[in-house]
């Protein structure tokens, strides 16, 4: 090879390294091996080439020449082959060894198998730049040989003698800092993880990402993040859901535990009302309008869609939440009917409820219900008469002739003392005698609790007198009386009807159940037949003097802290809502319930101060600059098994059996109930926060009637303006959160705060619906996820949420919830 071609452009890019007996030495990227002539001599080999190795393609290939003896890895070279690392090609009495194979170098090891003498190149190598090169290829010949033996018996024994005298070179500078430098960094990295410490996650929804910004080293495996010591905040969000976070100090003294509940986004609810413009009303209070999207609060709602002259729409929806879009296409009915009026002489004039409505022949669209209608000509008898007007009816009235005498009709009906009504307008009991406008029909009802509604439409003739006979037709039900003792008289309605227990029928309205006993105190309850059902009342007497020594002894108890529980009488009483009740959820379902079990509860919700003779370091916490947290307002921020923990807690120092014990990981109520203390039952609270007198409950803390009374408690009124989206219009307090304890009316029980200040926990869990059969001490499902929540509290601003039987759930502490505490009396 010469000058010339080692000079070519690129050249000094491709490039041959080769080691031999006699030194190092580069060749150019096409060179050839073979014995006198080739760039490469090697004893044994014919003269000429045997070999071209040339680069092909960025690969670099030993091409033999015709007819030349060339083994490659033991087996002839009959083509060009590719080359690579630990490849050996053996040419007369020599073995070279491909040492690496880059794009641009090929080193070559060359071994000389019958001594070391090097056969000179004959032609002169062109020198090199090595410097300007990015790598050599080299070229090693290694002192000594195995003469004797051939080429192809020896191979394996050569090749690993090649491998191992390149091990033996000693590593690149670069390669010994490079190595050190991971083994410090693998050090550091271990070191590090040492010094980690766990965090509990309780964190739901499970699935829900974790993060912790600001923080230098941590990572998640399984229900454990693991963080150096300091603070640290722990972030989770998922999708659909509000994130939340959470500050935890890790000190590696105890297990520090994140707790992220996050909050389901909420739904949104497409409305369509076919044009119809509409107010949408969710749970009784006002959330937008329609058509149109609104948002609403994941879980159970009332959806009402109200819109001026048409009936009220409702349906009841489970929003999904999670920004998911639901559809609800609704289609509203018109809330009026025609009338259509005709009256002699024509041109008399025509009024609809005092309002003008022009000259007869005409006519009006009229809401629906009872309407007035009055017909008049000057000089003549006004005609006038009330008249049920049904939406999307026509009602024809006429003609009338005006002047005319009106019909006369007596209403009987047996029994006697029906109510009348004529066109929805009350007329009296029956018997009555009743003046009907003439030339209209008029719809005449008689109505009787217990018995069946009697109708009859009559066209009213002038001057015509009719009687009419209305035979009602009683609604009968079964219902059964038993308890203990048996053998007890029986009263219904406060008339005698024999000794218990009994089974007869009632008519369906509602009646007075009194039960007697020498004894024992009476027991008084109502009960409503229902047609095709048996209504069951059970009754359970209670010995006068046990009763009347626990009333006179120990009307109250008192903890040693000061805190004071009421007696409440047993009783009976109907929990929850009337479906037709203003505000009403579908959660709140009707049933009938009977306490007879004498039990205690707090006159007041547990405070800051006695909280905290229990857990010192609990902190109810701060809005802006408003406390939450001065010893006499009610403790906040705790959780069901904070207030269940209180509990015991509690009766451990007043030396009472535990009420609750641990089950399943939680606490749970003790069966049968000790006379610890304990949260009250979902029965029990309502029964003492409704109570009014023996047999008499109320539905607001106030009464039973709208508007909120002043003083009712301490509610969203207009003192939270600016702090709070809404409040309560009309209605002002004092305090913009949270009151000191016992600083509004009491209930005529005695006791405070049951409709303000704060939601309180109870015991039960939470379900949506109820077992509508009557119960007796009822305790309340057996298992749930959530727990119950009542009473009303400092951010409440709508009415439906000042009912006694309004309820809801939770699961986690708030700022909204405290708890007062119960147990029985024996």
């Amino acid at each position: 090879m010469n000058d010339a071609a080692l000079s070519k452009p690129g050249a000094s890019y491709a490039q041959i390294r080769v080691r031999e007996p006699a030194g190092e030495r580069t060749l150019g990227a096409s060179s050839t091996l073979g014995g006198e002539g080739a760039d490469l001599v090697v004893p044994g080999a014919a003269a000429g080439t045997a070999v071209t190795f040339e680069r092909r393609e960025g690969v670099w290939h030993a091409v033999p020449a015709p007819g030349a003896h060339v083994r490659f890895d033991g087996r002839p070279l009959v083509q060009a082959r590719e080359l690579r690392r630990d490849d050996v090609l053996t040419v007369g009495e020599a073995q070279i060894v491909v040492v690496d194979d880059s794009r641009t170098r090929l080193w070559l090891d060359v071994q000389h198998l019958v001594g070391n003498a090097t056969i000179a190149p004959v032609v002169t190598v062109a020198a090199v730049d090595v410097e300007a090169s990015d790598e050599d290829v080299e070229i090693r010949v290694a002192p000594g040989g195995a003469a004797a033996r051939p080429a192809d018996a020896v191979l394996t024994a050569e090749r690993r003698a090649a491998r191992e005298a390149y091990a033996r070179r000693p590593l690149p500078r670069k390669w010994v800092f490079a190595i050190a430098a991971g083994i410090a960094a693998l050090l550091a990295i271990t070191t590090l993880i040492s010094l980690l410490e766990s965090v509990e996650l309780d964190v739901l929804p499970e699935d829900a990402d974790i993060s912790t910004p600001g923080t230098f080293l941590a990572f998640q495996s399984g229900g454990a993040l693991h963080v150096l010591s300091g603070t640290h905040v722990v972030h989770a969000e998922r999708e659909g859901y509000y994130p939340s976070q959470v500050t935890v100090v890790v000190d590696g003294k105890s297990k520090p535990r994140a707790r992220l509940r996050l909050m389901k986004l909420p739904g949104k609810l497409d409305i369509d009302t076919k044009g119809v413009a509409a107010t949408v009303i969710i749970d009784g209070v006002e959330a937008g309008k329609a058509p149109g999207e609104v948002e609403a609060a994941p879980g159970p709602r009332t959806v009402t869609l109200r819109a001026p002259r048409y009936l009220d729409f409702t349906a009841n929806i489970d929003v999904k939440g999670g920004g998911e879009r639901q559809d609800i296409e609704a289609t509203l009915q018109p809330s009026w009917g025609t009338i259509n009026i005709t009256a002699v002489p024509a041109g008399a004039r025509v009024s609809v409820d005092g309002i003008p409505h022009g000259t007869a022949p005409t006519s009006i669209q009229a809401d629906s219900g009872v309407r007035r209608v009055q017909i008049s000509a000057p000089g003549l008898k006004s005609w006038e008469s009330s008249v049920v007007v049904k939406a999307g009816e026509t009602l024809n009235i006429g003609p009338v002739t005006l002047g005319q005498p009106d019909a006369q009709v007596t209403v009987r009906s047996d029994p006697a003392g029906a109510e009348v009504t004529v066109g929805g307008t009350y007329r009296g009991r029956t018997p009555v005698k009743v003046n009907l406008s003439a030339g209209a029909s008029h719809d005449i009802v008689a109505a009787l609790p217990g018995y069946e509604n009697w109708t009859k439409s009559v066209f009213a003739e002038s001057g015509r007198k009719l009687t009419l006979d209305a035979k009602l037709e009683p609604i009968l039900a079964r219902v059964s009386v038993q308890g203990t003792p048996e053998d007890a008289e029986l009263l219904v309605d406060g008339k005698p009807h024999g000794r218990t227990p009994q089974v007869f029928e009632l008519s369906a309205r509602e009646h007075t159940i009194e039960v007697r006993k020498e004894g024992f105190l009476p027991f008084t309850g109502s009960v409503t037949p229902a047609k095709g059902l048996e209504r069951a009342v059970t009754y359970k007497l209670v010995s006068a003097n046990r009763s009347l020594a626990l009333q006179e002894s120990a009307p109250t108890i008192k903890t040693k802290s000061g805190y004071v529980l009421r007696l409440v009488p047993s009783g009976k009483f109907l929990m929850g809502s009337d479906r037709r009740e203003q505000g009403r959820r579908p959660n709140e379902g009707l049933r009938e319930v009977t306490l007879e079990r004498p039990y205690y509860i707090g006159v007041t919700e547990v405070t800051n101060a006695q909280f905290r003779e229990f857990r010192r370091d609990h902190v109810s916490g701060y809005m802006g600059k408003r406390s939450f947290d001065l010893d006499d307002q009610p403790v906040v921020q705790v959780t069901w098994n904070d207030a269940a923990e209180y509990c015991n807690w509690l009766s451990e120092r007043e030396g009472l059996p535990p009420a609750y014990e641990r089950g399943g990981g939680k606490l749970v109520l003790k069966k049968p109930v000790t006379t610890g203390y304990r949260l009250p039952t979902e029965a029990e609270w309502e029964y003492a926060a409704r109570y009014e007198a023996p047999g008499k409950t109320r539905r607001f803390p106030w009464g039973d009637t709208l508007p909120v009374a002043p003083g009712a408690g301490n509610l969203a009124g207009a003192e939270t303006s600016g702090l709070l989206v809404t409040d309560l219009e009309g209605y002002e307090d004092e305090y913009p959160v949270v009151a000191p304890v016992g600083k509004f009316q009491p209930t005529p029980l005695g006791l405070h705060d049951m409709g303000g200040n704060v939601s309180e926990w109870v015991n039960d869990y939470y379900l949506s619906f109820f077992d509508s059969t009557p119960q007796t001490d009822p305790l309340g499902p057996e298992q749930a996820a959530l727990h119950v929540v009542r009473g009303a509290n400092w951010r409440s601003a709508a009415v439906a949420e000042l009912r006694y039987a309004w309820r809801d759930s939770a699961d986690d502490k708030s700022q909204t919830i405290g708890f007062r505490i119960a147990r029985y009396a024996e």
